[in-house]
């Protein structure tokens, strides 16, 4: 499953980092360097997972989810 979303620049740092804590849930990478979206690379077996820790950071910071894409 991907996610495309975007976000304050500002709160990127604070998204990877969190997302980084837990590694085995997915992997974040910048779509384009220019623009503030991101593409979020969810492992099949935690997508309940990285649900939960999205509604959980919305919590701190805004961001949209773009696109959900399942493969």
């Amino acid at each position: 499953m991907k996610y495309l979303l975007t976000m304050d620049k500002r709160d990127i740092v604070f998204f990877c980092s969190i997302l980084e804590v837990s590694e085995r849930f997915a992997i974040v990478r910048t779509v384009d360097k220019t623009i503030p979206i991101l593409e979020l690379i969810v492992s099949p077996y935690y997508i309940k997972e990285i649900k939960e820790l999205l509604e959980l950071i919305g919590k701190s910071i805004s961001f949209k989810i773009l696109e959900e894409v399942n493969d």
